[in-house]
């Protein structure tokens, strides 16, 4: 997180500062990059339901990187943005004022597939995640969530995880790297997974289940935290809409297919394969926990921090990941 610190302007911007549209709508910016994992943020502001509770979001565009992120949530110029889990820990263990104020997927196992695959082309020799070291694996983001359960998943099939060779690639442009053959592998989500997949390449397995068990939770919201803890209510209006957004996403998956279609450019006919997401809302600790103590042993961290080191005080525990949504095909 070291070049965070060189991006963040000086103390002068008011970070707590809350915007009004002349319509009375309190603005929040949200940083995020389109992928399905987050599609239940882009419906939600289609279909009203944040401007029912009172907020217009704006949704920008990010390149998928924690640490720029960051930078633009302490510079004050995003109040929100989505992030893979492990760059809060790592940000507050460096002293950057960040938190999570809530989950937005949790994993699982289903026929139609996984959320998160290792894919490698079909003729690879590469078999299993004992075969990576000595190969090139890419990754959203360096010392992220996508490298640290790669890396153990290799060393739970047996391989060395220190043999890999890991490389930074945004999701969107994973595919078209291993198709070139810049990388042996790339570890993604959907729907780059399914377009990979769809077009004869192959997976090794989801690293994130293989490392974690299901359940885990790679994506979150975080804010800093003079803009969450000074701003309550505002938040507490947020996390009403996302919920009510997330059990509309949750029960209507051909909205959330198309959802995914228009903000990825993935084709239709791709998406239609894919699993959906299991959106979720709130803290969810055990897998919060499971990941930070996965940190500490692969040095990301010195020590594991209590869940609620990282985590707004007043965000609630996760909504239920026993029950999943009556659609889901949840087979692990």
């Amino acid at each position: 997180m070291a070049a965070v610190g060189l991006t963040v302007s000086g103390c002068s911007t008011d970070l707590g500062r809350v915007e009004v549209t002349e319509s009375g709508l309190t603005r929040l910016a949200v940083d995020y990059s389109p992928t399905a994992v987050n599609a239940q943020l882009t419906l939600g502001v289609n279909r009203g339901i944040f401007a029912d509770h009172g907020l217009e979001i704006v949704q920008v565009p990010g390149a998928g990187a924690s640490a720029a992120s960051v930078a633009l949530l302490l510079n004050g110029q995003i109040q929100l943005a989505v992030s893979e889990i492990t760059a809060i820990p790592t940000a507050v263990a460096a002293g950057f004022p960040i938190e999570v104020v809530t989950s937005l997927a949790t994993d699982y196992r289903s026929p139609q597939g996984d959320a998160f695959s290792v894919v490698v082309a079909d003729d690879s020799p590469i078999r299993s995640f004992a075969d990576l070291p000595g190969h090139t694996v890419a990754v959203n983001g360096l010392r992220s969530f996508f490298d640290l359960t790669v890396l153990e998943s290799v060393r739970r099939s047996g391989g060395d995880p220190d043999r890999v060779s890991v490389v930074a690639v945004p999701f969107e442009d994973q595919v078209a790297a291993l198709r070139q053959g810049r990388v042996d592998a790339v570890s993604t989500l959907e729907p780059f997974a399914g377009q990979l997949l769809r077009s004869g390449f192959r997976t090794l397995g989801n690293p994130a289940t293989t490392a974690l068990g299901p359940r885990s939770v790679a994506t979150v919201l975080m804010g800093s935290k003079e803009f969450v803890d000074r701003n309550p209510e505002v938040m507490h209006r947020f996390l009403a809409a996302l919920q009510e957004a997330t059990e509309y996403a949750n029960n209507h998956p051909a909205e959330v297919r198309q959802t995914i279609s228009d903000t990825t450019g993935a084709p239709p006919e791709t998406v239609a394969a894919l699993p959906v997401p299991w959106f979720i809302t709130g803290i969810e600790r055990r897998a919060a926990a499971l990941t930070t103590r996965l940190m500490v042993d692969y040095g990301r961290i010195d020590s594991a921090p209590e869940v609620d080191d990282f985590t707004w005080s007043q965000s609630p525990d996760a909504t239920d990941v026993a029950n999943p949504p009556r659609d889901l095909q949840v087979t692990g």
